[in-house]
């Protein structure tokens, strides 16, 4: 990372920090003072006051862990989750969970597509990681795993909120068979949506760039002069020390996956 992308990096993590608990309190103040379609539509003002300052709250903790270089995300993840964000918070405050009857299935598509975007990373790390002799079996076989895992997070998120209602005696968490069904068919379609998305970019873009910006722990935040993806894509082995042996386990004589067959 070069000092001019670190700058830049902590300047919009500054604006977040700032911008998004002051938007999420501007609708906080909004349905405080008698914006009230959330409420005609059958929800608490408690709940959706609670609701706006939660994630208030929640919304400080990426750009505050960048700030003090613990972690970090890319940015198209980022946007999504963000976006999600928004989307739920005004989709409560305005009713349109209990107004619109698909609603609910849709934003539960889009939570799919952040689990399996999270899938998508550590795979990609997991990647970027493998000895040369290993790997997923090309483009193919890393969407494949993708798929299945991904898929397999919303079976095991349903199979914790029967055993909560069975534990409690409650229907907290399931609203009958049909509930579950179409939770599970938007888990089907966001995972889906997703592992298209994941196979078509890395057909162009090696996995490695698709998932720079995810970074954690103070040692990959450190600065360098020269350009990272030079030292990283271009000349992913590193520079030759004159009276020392090129490093081991290099990744060129790896199959990337956009090069590999599906």
């Amino acid at each position: 990372m070069t000092p001019e992308e670190d700058a830049k990096q902590r300047r919009l993590a500054k604006i977040v920090l700032i911008a998004c608990p002051v938007s999420f309190m501007a609708v906080f103040a909004a349905v405080t003072m008698g914006w009230d379609p959330g409420i005609k539509a059958g929800h608490p003002l408690e709940y959706l006051q609670a609701t706006c300052f939660l994630w208030a709250l929640i919304s400080t903790v990426l750009p505050i862990l960048r700030l003090l270089r613990i972690f970090s995300l890319p940015y198209w993840f980022a946007a999504i989750i963000y976006g999600d964000m928004y989307l739920y918070v005004l989709s409560l405050c305005s009713g349109m969970y209990l107004n619109i009857s698909w609603w609910g299935d849709l934003t539960h598509i889009l939570s799919s597509i952040i689990v399996s975007g999270i899938v998508f990373m550590v795979l990609g790390l997991m990647h970027s990681r493998l000895p040369p002799h290993a790997s997923f079996g090309g483009r193919g076989g890393f969407t494949a795993v993708l798929f299945l895992v991904s898929l397999s997070f919303g079976g095991i998120w349903e199979i914790m909120e029967g055993m909560t209602d069975l534990i409690s005696g409650q229907s907290y968490m399931v609203y009958g068979a049909k509930d579950t069904l179409g939770d599970l068919t938007a888990d089907l379609v966001g995972v889906t949506i997703l592992s298209i998305a994941a196979y078509i970019a890395m057909g162009r873009i090696p996995v490695e760039r698709i998932i720079d910006g995810l970074r954690f722990g103070k040692g990959s935040f450190k600065t360098d002069a020269r350009s990272p993806r030079k030292r990283r894509f271009a000349d992913p082995c590193g520079r030759r020390t004159p009276g020392r042996s090129p490093r081991s386990g290099c990744r060129r004589n790896r199959p990337r996956l956009r090069t590999s067959s599906p």
